[in-house]
């Protein structure tokens, strides 16, 4: 089989039929010999995206060029952009990194794909292995790069590397057969850079130890990636039914997290931060993560990179964006400070919310029961410094209200917008769903009582 007829039929393995195929080309024998392949082969509907990183100066002005006048001679539509903002400090690999792949996914968006190639090949997965080690790794990041994955930072989006069984000898020997001209990234020699340094000096050195270095390092990834898949398994497995998640968070029952293997919690955070499209972690950060989770306390935090944190709530463990609001519970809740007052009998609406107080003399079993005598004053109200009140089993004596609800874990969160209900001024109930509670004084024990019932009552929308 031809290396052309192999990345077809890999291609073709890792998307579906009739996917629109952005492929991200730098210009370079790696994208170049992707593109032509693709593009030649007439079997699918692609699409160019080209960036100048702002990095280079003419240089890279010039690559998105040649890029941009290859595809019109090729007939396949393109688009360029151009970065102006990135460091020029060692932080410009990560940031060049993702960069790119923000461009390749508004690239995608606007085009209408779902599926992004890159030319990725085996050399660039020798190296990737060896950076990692070097770096301080763990299985998954033994793994390598995947060929098929999420797009990093795009998690709606798939990245694909037909090319990432393909050596760099057989691309260039490629580009030579058919008259390519690809370009050549002058950056690629700057051995401050920790790739360019793996490629040029590490690796030559190797090579003297073992020639087929580039080979080993490959099989280790594939065999790494086989028991990292087995590992995702055994995960999936444990939380089903037990996480839920949204762009911003992902919730986790902490009895089941502390119930998993030490190697199935670290590979939770690390699943957990990719699902909101966080970075890859250290093993540093997510060991330290994953000890918090073990052994913390109801609100204790910690950050995780790419503007995430690791937080624990009383029976859940949260991997959040960083400036997410805290999630509250679904009960009655009212804007902090607030005091209105309740029509009784009658309903109430609650400022804000589709929830409305519903106050009758008829009895109703879903329904706190309080006494209230004709002409009584009864409010609503948010808890305010120093509140106490006398729930049941205390013989009368009071507590504060903060401890009560800190005692019956109402989250921290909604502890401001907790409705309690008021009597002439005195604390008769705490409103909180199920855990709700009447005031020893207020509870209506003897028949002949005169009770309200109240209720709140959740308004249907038009």
């Amino acid at each position: 089989m031809s290396l052309a007829e192999l990345v077809c039929q890999t291609t073709l393995k890792l998307i579906a039929p009739g996917d629109k195929l952005v492929i991200g080309v730098s210009g370079g024998a790696d994208s170049l010999t992707l593109l032509r392949i693709l593009h030649t082969s007439g079997q699918f509907d692609l699409h160019v995206a080209t960036l100048d990183h702002g990095l280079r100066g003419a240089a890279g002005a010039a690559d998105v060029q040649f890029v941009m006048d290859t595809c019109a001679a090729w007939g396949i539509p393109v688009t360029a952009g151009k970065r102006t903002d990135l460091p020029k400090d060692a932080g410009v690999e990560e940031a060049a990194r993702a960069a790119r792949y923000d461009f390749l996914a508004e690239t995608a968006r606007q085009v209408g794909a779902a599926v992004v190639a890159v030319g990725h090949h085996a050399d660039d997965q020798a190296e990737t292995v060896l950076m990692r080690l070097i770096r301080g790794t763990g299985l998954q990041g033994l793994s390598g790069m995947a060929q098929r994955a999420p797009l990093p930072g795009h998690p709606d989006l798939t990245l694909i590397r037909p090319l990432l069984h393909i050596t760099r000898r057989e691309i260039e020997a490629y580009c030579s057969a058919h008259n390519l001209q690809p370009r050549h990234d002058i950056t690629n020699t700057d051995t401050r850079l920790l790739r360019n340094r793996v490629r040029l000096e590490l690796l030559p050195r190797l090579r003297q130890i073992n020639p087929q270095i580039e080979r080993a390092l490959t099989r280790l990834a594939a065999s790494a990636a086989l028991d990292s898949d087995y590992i995702q398994q055994q995960l999936e497995r444990a939380i089903a039914g037990r996480v839920s998640q949204d762009d911003q968070r992902v919730t986790l029952d902490l009895g089941t997290f502390r119930g998993l293997h030490p190697a199935l919690q670290g590979r939770f955070v690390l699943w957990a931060v990719q699902q909101i499209g966080g970075q890859d972690a250290s093993h540093e950060r997510i060991t330290g993560a994953v000890g918090l989770a073990v052994s913390g306390t109801t609100g204790q935090q910690t950050p995780l990179p790419g503007g995430l944190r690791l937080r624990l709530d009383y029976e859940t463990l949260h991997i959040e964006q960083a400036d997410a609001p805290l999630p509250l519970p679904d009960i009655p809740l009212l804007p902090p400070d607030t005091l209105i007052a309740v029509a009784v009998p009658g309903e109430t609406p609650l400022p804000g919310s589709d929830w409305t107080l519903r106050a009758s003399r008829t009895p109703s079993d879903d329904a706190l029961r309080l006494i209230v005598a004709d002409g009584q004053a009864v409010h609503l109200r948010t808890r305010r410094p120093g509140d106490r009140f006398a729930p049941p089993g205390l013989e009368g004596h009071t507590r504060k209200i903060k401890e009560w609800m800190i005692d019956h874990r109402v989250p921290q969160a909604a502890r401001a917008r907790i409705p309690l209900l008021t009597i002439d001024g005195e604390i008769a109930a705490v409103m909180v769903g199920s855990k709700s509670v009447v005031s020893e004084s207020f509870a209506a024990y003897k028949s002949d009582a005169p009770v309200v019932y109240f209720q709140f009552i959740r308004r249907a929308h038009s």
